[in-house]
């Protein structure tokens, strides 16, 4: 005999009217799929939504009836209010955009609505949803985000459900891929944390294993690392640059070096990886750094890994470093506040020293050593001569500063607190007596003490 399906009951009488303390949340079976659409295509204003990406439908019932749906999908890629109240950075929404989901369906089916109905739905269906996410795609999300239409609804359900808002869109919606049409409705974005502590961890520099299937690894290249404006006034800046080339200058002098920079703060550490990241950049963004079109065709091409070598291996590096630090300090708040110091060698003789931001590799300032005097006696400067100059430079208030156990001496790290910066650096056993002194301490103490002025 062939039974009917628990979803969708057969009442031999008139239902029971709707009780809210007796509502359910439960995923969609796939063979309920067809019946959800059509239910969203004759019930909803926009009709059913086009499944894109990883995507989960919730259906709320009473006693096996169906009373509301509610479709969740992929986050809209960029949204500069809810990045402003993460806390995002553009690589970090690019990373960690997948630990968010966006409400695009949520329906109250019109034989059952009833007062407080739809706010109880949905906050029963946020709280099974970071679950059902997981059984479904194997990880929590830990953010959800929505948009109602400020001319035809006040978004009150969200309000009551605890839901946040966080401003107006700029009335763009997606035409095709890379594509956004402007289309003069601008709609309220609401947001719900799915976990206490949402915020911190999106911002966090490194998140917990759990969402690493949330995570992004090779986040798209494109995304870049300053905005237009900041990129045209940072090509400005580099123009300032001499153009050491005697021929070969199909790639302005400044476009190439704004590419270099660009790849820095992107974190890309070696000039192979800022090359490839040059090759993803859209035709846009190299019509803005100046980059020529190719013989017979309206596309612009990127440069060559032997067009950037030539330029760099005939560059000043002290003129760039310079020109390049002056512009990070003229942006007001874009210093990162938790810096990293570390040294590299380039063409195996010029020593150059980076403050990097943790979260994303990124310098915010850097210094070149100077080299050696043409003297027998001489000796050319070495990182901790070097660090403590680029110290001198920088703005380090509030700043927290990293370093290894070659920086854990005195003057250099006196050097910081004068600047308004504090340290953390490792000690090792080239300062004896205070690593005793520490080991003495973290046999009777916990290791994190209060700070002791």
């Amino acid at each position: 005999m062939k039974t009917q399906s628990p979803a969708a009951p057969v009442f031999e009488t008139d239902p029971a009217p709707v009780v809210l303390a007796e509502l359910a949340v439960r995923p969609l079976l796939p063979d309920e799929q067809a019946r959800a659409a059509e239910l969203l295509a004759q019930e909803h204003y926009l009709g059913a939504s086009q499944p894109v990406g990883h995507t989960l439908t919730q259906v709320v019932q009473h006693h096996g009836r169906w009373v509301a749906l509610l479709v969740w999908g992929p986050a809209a890629v960029k949204l500069t209010d809810r990045e402003d109240w993460i806390g995002w950075s553009a690589a970090q929404r690019a990373e960690r955009l997948g630990l968010l989901v966006q409400n695009r369906r949520f329906l109250v089916l019109a034989a059952t609505r009833l007062p407080n109905l739809a706010s109880r739905a949905l906050t029963l269906a946020v709280q099974t949803l970071p679950d059902a996410w997981h059984a479904a795609h194997g990880y929590r999300p830990l953010l959800a985000e929505t948009f109602t239409d400020i001319e035809q609804f006040e978004g009150t359900c969200y309000k009551a459900a605890g839901w946040v808002p966080c401003g107006l869109t700029k009335g763009f919606g997606r035409h095709r891929a890379d594509f956004y049409q402007r289309h003069g409705r601008p709609k309220k974005l609401w947001l719900k944390p799915l976990h206490r502590h949402a915020r911190q961890l999106l911002g966090a520099v490194d998140l917990p294993a759990a969402y690493a299937t949330g995570v992004n690894a090779h986040s798209p290249e494109r995304v870049l690392p300053l905005a237009s404006a900041h990129r045209a006034s940072l090509a400005t800046a580099l123009r300032a640059v001499p153009d050491p080339r005697a021929a070969n200058r199909i790639f302005p002098c400044a476009s190439l070096l704004t590419l270099v920079a660009l790849g820095l703060l992107a974190g890309r550490k070696h000039l192979a990886e800022i090359q490839r990241y040059g090759q993803f950049l859209t035709q846009a963004q190299r019509a803005q750094l100046g980059w020529p079109y190719k013989a017979g065709t309206r596309f612009r091409k990127a440069p060559s890994y032997s067009a950037l070598y030539n330029l760099l291996t005939h560059l000043d590096p002290h003129a760039f470093a310079a020109t390049l630090t002056h512009w990070l300090h003229a942006q007001h708040g874009t210093l990162p506040r938790a810096l990293a110091l570390d040294g590299k060698y380039v063409r195996d003789q010029v020593l150059t020293l980076c403050l990097s931001e943790h979260e994303t590799g990124a310098p915010a300032a850097v210094a070149l050593a100077d080299p050696a005097p043409r003297t027998d006696d001489a000796k050319k400067e070495g990182e901790l001569t070097t660090a403590r100059r680029l110290h001198s430079q920088t703005e380090l208030h509030g700043a927290l500063v990293t370093a290894d156990a070659l920086h854990c001496e005195p003057e250099s790290l006196r050097g910081l607190v004068e600047r308004g910066g504090d340290f953390l650096v490792q000690l090792k056993g080239n300062q004896p007596t205070a690593l005793a002194q520490a080991e003495a301490v973290a046999a009777t103490a916990a290791p994190l003490l209060p700070a002791r002025r």
